[in-house]
């Protein structure tokens, strides 16, 4: 599957790929896929972390799940919510 869409990155990060698919001629949009399976790689351990961070959220709740989106502590958003904290 071969779709686009825009990627909103800075006018200096623009710039910067531009510069890079030129000089070494390869597209603008091989540039980014290449930066980004560069970072999923170099950045495994911590995807990994998010995505137990992630799961335990999905495990614990509507107020885990919101206490995940919000970066917050359960506690902050239980007492926010009026809930029983949950221990």
């Amino acid at each position: 599957m071969n779709t686009q869409a825009p990627v909103k990155v800075s006018n200096a990060t623009k710039e910067r790929i531009r510069y890079v698919a030129a000089l070494t001629n390869i597209s603008q949009a091989e540039v980014v896929e290449r930066a980004v399976t560069e970072y999923a790689a170099r950045h495994a351990d911590e995807i990994v972390k998010g995505m137990q961070r992630a799961r335990a959220a999905l495990t614990f709740g509507d107020a885990a799940i919101a206490a995940y989106l919000l970066d917050e502590s359960l506690e902050n958003v239980e007492g926010v919510a009026g809930l029983q904290p949950s221990s």
